[in-house]
């Protein structure tokens, strides 16, 4: 009997580890009950600065669509089902996200701390869909 080297081509590509860990899952409970809290306080932040910046016109702008957007989440995740989150009300959270404005060369280092602190934790929310059970 005649043994056969294998062919690296033979052989299939090693699967990439996955970055998710399973202390990162949540419960659904757990995620209807906290994220509308975190958000909140994102919304807060949010109405801050859209009253510190008034005068520029476009940043202001995308930060009211970019808060409207996740009002609309908070709503659709408060009357929403586990099934139906993500063909419901995640497209609010990425309007959110995707409407956030980026940081103006005029904003102060505490705004610009403030601003990256609000996209992160809206990121957060939304990575966190995907981790539901």
């Amino acid at each position: 009997m005649q043994t056969r080297i294998p062919d690296p081509a033979d052989t299939p590509e090693p699967v990439p580890a996955s970055d998710w860990n399973e202390l990162q899952f949540v419960s659904w409970s757990e995620f209807r009950q906290m994220t509308p809290s975190i958000l909140r306080l994102e919304i807060t932040r949010m109405g801050k600065l859209i009253q510190t910046f008034r005068g520029d016109t476009d940043f202001h702008n995308s930060l009211v669509r970019a808060r409207f957007a996740l009002e609309q989440f908070v709503a659709c995740l408060e009357r929403s089902e586990k099934d139906t989150l993500e063909a419901t009300c995640a497209e609010h959270l990425r309007a959110a996200i995707i409407g956030f404005p980026l940081p103006s060369e005029t904003l102060d280092a505490q705004t610009r701390q403030t601003h990256r602190y609000i996209l992160d934790r809206l990121n957060y929310v939304y990575h966190r869909i995907r981790l539901i059970y």
